[in-house]
Order: C-alpha cells, then sequence, then structure tokens
C-alpha cells in the first residue's frame, strides 16, 4: 500500500460541506461527484484510510488510471481554494496529487505526455526549435548590456504570439526602460509541467536553470506578460524551494510603475468599450486583480465594464491545468459560459493577461462564428501610445 504525500491534515480537514462542488467548472460540465473536489478529497481520504487487511483483500479504492482521470478533470483554476470554509490549500494539494500520482507512474494521462517530451528536447511546452526561440526579435528590441529588468517573454508570446512581444517591446522602447531579452536562454517556466504533475522536472532542471539566466544579467527585476510565467516565479519557484534574487513583476504592475514615475505616457484616445477577464494565475493564484484595472485607466476613451463574476469570484476560461487536452468537449463548454457572461456586457473588446485564455476564448468564439475581439492586454496598451 501506498503513502499518499504529507496532505493528512488537509484531508482531515475537510468537513464534506460541499460549498466547491457548484463553484467548480469541471464539475459544473461533468456534473460526477469525482469531479469535484469534495469528491476527489473523500476518495483520497478512504484511501489512507484503508487496513492492511483491505490492502491484502485488494478492497477499493486504489490509486489507478480511473482515479487519475478524476484528479485531472481540473482547470487549477483555484476556486475550490477559494471558496473553502475551512481554509484548505488546494491550489498547492492538487499539484502535490498529481506529483505523487506521476511518481507512481498512473499518470499523467496520454494526452498530457507530449508536454514533458517538447520541453525535455526543445526547452518549450510547443515542441518548437529551442534555437527559433528568439526569431521574433527584430531591430526594435534594444537590448542594454547593463539592463534594469528582464523582459521575459514565455513560451506562447516566443513562438504562437509574437505580436504581444512586440507590443511590450514597443511599450517598454517608449518609456526608454533598460532591458534585456535572454531569447535561447530562457526555458519554459515549468507551469503547464507543474499543473500536469511534472513538478519535479522543474525544481531540478527549470527552475534552476532559469533563475540563474535572469539573475545572471544582472538586473534587479524581471517582468512578463504571461499570467502563468508570473505565477510560477511568484508562487511555484519559492514553493519548490527556490528564491529568485529579483523582483517579479506582471508587465501590468510594471506600466502602473513607469506611468507613476513619468517615464511612460498613453496619447491616442481609444474609445471602445473593453471587458477585462481575470485569469486565474494572476488573479486567484497571485491576487493581482487591480494593476490590469488601473494601466487600462489611462487609456483616453476606453470604457471599462466588468464582466460578472470578476476578480475572485470569475469564471475560469477553461484552458488550465492541461484541462482541454484531456477534456476537449468540456472546456469549450466552460469557455461558452464565460464568453456568455461577457456578451452580457456589451463589450466591443475582450481582454485578458493569459495567452493560454486568449487561445480559449477565440477558438470558441469562432467556433461559435461571433465576432468578438480579443487582445491581450498588452496590446492594448501599445495601441494607446
Amino acid at each position: 500500500m501506498t503513502d499518499i504525500p504529507p496532505i493528512e491534515d488537509e484531508l482531515r480537514a475537510c468537513t464534506m460541506c460541499g460549498y466547491c462542488v457548484p463553484t467548480c467548472p469541471p464539475y459544473q460540465e461533468i456534473l460526477w461527484e469525482d469531479a469535484a473536489p469534495r469528491g476527489k478529497v473523500f476518495y483520497m481520504r478512504q484511501y489512507d484510510e484503508r487496513s492492511i487487511l483491505d490492502w491484502l483483500m485488494r478492497r477499493r479504492p486504489e490509486i489507478d488510471e480511473e482515479f487519475a482521470k478524476a484528479v485531472y478533470e481540473c482547470t487549477s483554476c483555484g476556486m475550490c481554494e477559494e471558496v473553502c470554509m475551512v481554509d484548505i490549500p488546494f491550489t498547492r494539494l492538487w499539484d502535490q496529487v498529481k506529483r505523487w500520482i506521476v511518481d507512481l507512474d498512473v499518470a499523467p494521462m496520454p494526452e498530457h505526455r507530449h508536454l514533458l517530451a517538447n520541453v525535455l528536447k526543445e526547452h518549450n511546452i510547443l515542441g518548437e526549435p529551442h534555437d527559433k526561440r528568439g526569431d521574433w526579435i527584430s531591430a526594435d528590441v534594444k537590448q542594454a548590456e547593463f539592463p534594469e529588468i528582464v523582459f521575459w517573454v514565455g513560451c506562447m508570446q516566443s513562438y504562437k504570439k509574437q505580436n504581444v512581444a512586440a507590443a511590450a517591446i514597443r511599450i517598454l522602447n517608449a518609456a526608454g526602460v533598460k532591458y534585456r531579452v535572454l531569447g535561447p536562454s530562457e526555458w519554459c517556466s515549468g507551469s503547464p509541467l507543474i499543473r500536469v504533475g511534472y513538478s519535479k522536472v522543474v525544481e531540478e532542471q527549470l527552475m534552476p536553470h532559469n533563475i540563474t539566466a535572469v539573475a545572471g544579467t544582472g538586473a534587479k527585476a524581471m517582468v512578463t506578460t504571461c499570467a502563468e510565467c508570473y505565477r510560477t516565479f511568484v508562487r511555484d519557484y519559492r514553493e519548490l524551494g527556490g528564491v529568485p534574487p529579483f523582483a517579479v513583476y506582471h508587465f501590468t504592475e510594471y506600466v502602473a510603475k513607469l506611468v507613476k514615475e513619468k517615464r511612460l505616457k498613453f496619447t491616442k484616445n481609444v474609445p471602445k468599450k473593453v471587458a477585462y477577464h481575470d485569469p486565474c494565475h494572476l488573479g486567484r493564484h497571485c491576487n493581482c486583480y487591480d494593476p490590469p484595472r488601473r494601466v487600462m485607466g489611462f487609456v483616453a476613451g476606453l470604457q471599462q465594464v466588468e464582466i460578472n463574476p470578476n476578480r475572485n469570484e470569475a469564471l475560469c476560461s477553461g484552458g488550465g491545468g492541461g484541462f482541454p487536452d484531456a477534456f476537449p468537449n468540456q472546456a469549450d463548454g466552460i469557455t461558452a459560459k464565460r464568453l456568455e457572461q461577457v456578451e452580457k456586457t456589451g463589450a466591443e473588446l475582450l481582454v485578458t493577461a493569459c495567452p493560454f485564455a486568449q487561445e480559449r476564448f477565440s477558438g470558441v468564439a469562432n467556433k461559435q462564428g461571433k465576432s468578438l475581439e480579443v487582445k491581450d492586454i498588452v496590446e492594448l496598451l501599445a495601441d494607446a501610445l
């Protein structure tokens, strides 16, 4: 009988109240208790309480592929932790459980195994050639020998959303910031790997490399546009024992700082009705709600409207935790619900700070034949320079 990770206190703390059940996005689509946090906790508690006799007689529950499937019915949105009446740290707990069942070789799901293969071979989740990670870098990228900051680009922005990286460079140039871009020296932050149970690889390989690469530039701060990369440097690395010797900013936090220091000013009028979606990794996981809204307030003509629900109660886009890879139809259902909430605002433009959320919204909107424009918030800010 295999011991569970050191989460017995969390399992015992659960009162089985069920507050987490209706708020769980996958449960809303799957409608089976094992998809909800309470169901998973109950199963693990039953497993932990098995006696030697139960084990010898092979009585269920078992830690098998069926259990693993239930564990991965999760978008890593953190809503269960948000509503928990006894403050169980579910975000960390699910990462620990996934690492445990990966070590037991009953996980991850087949749809997730390519993520590790891609990162080990090419240092990015997409499997794109590593030596082309910096191909987006143009003559507009003015690298400094002694940088103030490192602009951490991320896998998605390096290969699929290079327009976001270019928009960030425009803003940094306009503010006269001395920056460095790592190019091929930048590896995947590891966020997608942690969410599917490969945190050991992140702890032993990606984290040490990335912290050293940024620190080696001499910059006192790192800035990123990616909500997942931000969460990984700010929270995950510290939980894995790594402490970056530099400040970490989300791009909107850094823009607010530049405006406050009178280094940056937005001059163009953007007469649009805009709704902002709070990414789970930036919002619930890192409590970064105000900076994105504050910087949009610097743009003349912009009318901000709130999606209901928002901030700590915002519905997940359906794009996290490897959920769309394994459960594409259910992921589309979650995204469609959020798009319905956006539609009720009457917004012309939906902005977010997560490349995976942007992918979900654009993809599902296209499937539905909707003409909603979706942008990264950094693109919106660059348009207002």
